[in-house]
């Protein structure tokens, strides 16, 4: 999390300092907000993956859409998110849960992407309808790699290269995230200067702005 949050904040320094980016006209209001509620839900997926990988709980269930060949299999909700103390099971990993925590834990991470998957699209829509289409494509793009790669990570019992690139793609979702909010919420002095601003006068002394 830490590691997301140092990476969103320089790429959103970048934007601010590259000046890139013309403002927006008016941008209704509850776009702007549904965007950060949008940008919430996925910092929130983020944390809920990292707890995932942090209590093994990656290959908890083997296959999909199911878990254990069941819709809603057993599972210890209690234990799964206790953050002060854990009822540790085999210990051959430096501490593992029992099996039905690990569970919980793995089909809450599928049922918050459901529900981030929802709210995304959701979003893509408001944006193309407001004449974004480059940022909703960009936006569905970024979730349709991410939400494949998770699903490949159980499909394929969790290859090295394919975990990395899921976590890569989380954080590539992010910074589109991020992307969205700043072109919404881009204040008017942000875009670049279309004219360069004049060096000398006809007298060939410098053109100091007058107070």
């Amino acid at each position: 999390l830490g590691g997301f949050t140092t990476l969103s904040l320089l790429f959103l320094l970048c934007l601010r300092l590259s000046g890139a980016f013309a403002p927006l006209p008016a941008i209704d209001g509850r776009l702007r907000k549904f965007a950060g509620i949008a940008m919430l839900a996925v910092v929130a997926q983020i944390a809920l993956g990292g707890w995932v990988s942090s209590n093994y709980a990656a290959v908890a269930c083997t296959d999909f859409p199911t878990c254990h060949g069941e819709w809603w299999p057993r599972m210890d909700f209690a234990n799964a998110f206790n953050l002060t103390h854990h009822d540790i099971g085999p210990n051959y990993l430096g501490g593992l849960l029992y099996g039905e925590a690990r569970t919980a834990i793995h089909v809450s991470h599928r049922i918050g992407a459901l529900c981030v998957t929802l709210v995304l699209l959701l979003l893509a829509a408001m944006l193309m309808r407001r004449g974004l289409g480059r940022l909703a494509g960009l936006l569905i793009a970024a979730l349709a790699l991410q939400v494949g790669l998770g699903i490949s990570n159980v499909l394929l019992n969790l290859p090295l290269a394919v975990a990395v690139a899921h976590n890569g793609g989380g954080a590539a979702l992010l910074l589109v995230l991020v992307l969205v909010n700043y072109r919404l919420r881009q204040p008017p002095h942000a875009a670049r200067q279309t004219e360069p601003a004049s060096i000398s006068n006809t007298t060939g002394q410098l053109d100091l702005p007058r107070a």
